[in-house]
């Protein structure tokens, strides 16, 4: 069989960070359940210890192994195949008109407070968001139409330190349904504006700090000592004198575009291998912006990662209105089909790029993607001795210890 040779490697992987500084970290740190779930993975992916299988170079017959992928969503090297799958089943859905990109922040107040109840308060941040978008756009003054809105959580500075919003994109238009199908429109705005911020971030403050007002009240918050009455209300009185970051990103000129974008905003860690400069015992230096560097003490590295680590089985990339799944073969449909009326078909989106440079690399002897040491078959690997590529499966690798499975393609 015959096997394509992977990418250069980066120098230096987030793996052997968490390998090297790991146990130490989880001796003289608190560790949650969840967090110390998605070390373990990182520090034994690829590893005998999750097995593989055993293949031998048909040039000099050297043996080979190649071990599984953890396939956490927090590993950064895993993250790749994920992505590019998610990708090619999205773009299915694009629909052929200009997009937005709308971001929504939470406040730096209410970072002590997303951290303590992560769930919560994402859940909050993303029904704000979502509802900001639609409420406004089935207003007349606005646009009078239903849109779609697909937001992905974030949580991530380029420096790792906790920032949780929400990224969004959704098309420039909306369906006006009719009681009468003959007469449905799609209601299409300007390829350049649509909602101004100053709109946008009162109404989102607005719709958060209601919602969090509810859930304060149902008690979402009873067993958090640092938020009685007294310092609660203090804290939603100070949020509203508060001017609240919402921008909207220049917009996207079609598919090809949204699809860019979907590569670098869902399935991705805070940081990725190929941005560590240095790695040593004493630091670790990783990029940031604009050529920018951030040097961290290992310890403190592994603490601003694990910040991110989200609440088991939580769904980081929802869909609203017209891209919600239920509306998908309905009034998305619809929407597609009205606009094709007005202009030609658009051609068929080209697949997904390939993953950026920031997107980690296996080394040379492990596999392309997350699922190839999975698939026997197809195998991704180079021989280290003589660099050929055409490989025998020899061995099954047993595991020593069974992996986390694979998160669902859109969370």
């Amino acid at each position: 069989m015959h096997a394509h040779a992977p990418p250069a490697a980066p120098r230096f992987d987030i793996a052997d960070i968490f390998r090297t500084h790991g146990a130490a970290f989880r001796r003289t740190h608190t560790v949650s359940d969840e967090q110390r779930r998605a070390m373990w993975s990182i520090e034994h992916c690829r590893t005998q210890t999750l097995g593989g299988h055993l293949y031998q170079c048909q040039t000099c017959a050297s043996k080979v192994p190649l071990y599984n992928s953890c396939l956490s969503r927090f590993c950064p090297t895993c993250q790749g195949p994920a992505q590019y799958k998610w990708m090619a089943q999205r773009t299915q859905r694009l629909l052929p008109t200009h997009y937005f990109h709308p971001v929504f922040t939470l406040p730096a107040e209410l970072r002590p407070l997303a951290w303590r109840h992560k769930a919560v308060v994402f859940d909050l941040l993303f029904a704000a968001a979502a509802h900001t978008l639609s409420d406004l756009c089935r207003d007349p003054q606005h646009l009078g139409a239903e849109i779609g809105v697909t937001l992905v959580l974030h949580t991530w500075t380029r420096e790792l330190t906790f920032h949780p919003h929400v990224h969004g994109i959704f098309p420039g238009g909306g369906l006006a349904l009719a009681a009468n199908p003959h007469q449905d429109r799609w209601v299409a705005c300007d390829k350049e504006f649509l909602i101004h911020v100053d709109v946008l971030a009162p109404v989102f403050r607005g719709k958060f700090l209601d919602s969090l007002r509810g859930a304060y009240a149902r008690g979402a918050f009873k067993d958090d000592k640092q938020l009685d009455p007294t310092s609660f209300q203090t804290l939603v009185d100070r949020l509203y004198r508060r001017h609240w970051n919402v921008y909207v990103k220049p917009p996207f000129n079609g598919p090809p575009e949204i699809v860019k974008y979907l590569g670098r905003y869902t399935h991705r860690t805070g940081i990725a291998n190929g941005r560590l400069v240095t790695v040593t015992d004493a630091a670790v230096t990783f990029r940031t912006k604009h050529g920018d560097t951030c040097t961290l003490p290992p310890h403190e590295f592994i603490r601003r990662f694990l910040l991110h680590v989200l609440p088991d089985g939580y769904t980081k990339i929802r869909h609203y209105g017209l891209l919600a799944a239920g509306n998908v073969n309905t009034k998305l449909a619809r929407a597609r089909e009205l606009i094709e009326q007005t202009q030609p078909p658009s051609p068929p989106a080209p697949p997904p790029a390939p993953l950026p440079a920031d997107t980690a690399a296996p080394a040379a002897t492990e596999p392309q993607s997350a699922d190839t040491a999975d698939d026997p078959a197809t195998p991704k690997l180079r021989c280290p001795n003589c660099q050929g590529t055409t490989f025998s499966l020899i061995a099954t690798l047993l595991s020593e210890r069974r992996r986390r499975t694979h998160p669902p393609p859109d969370t």
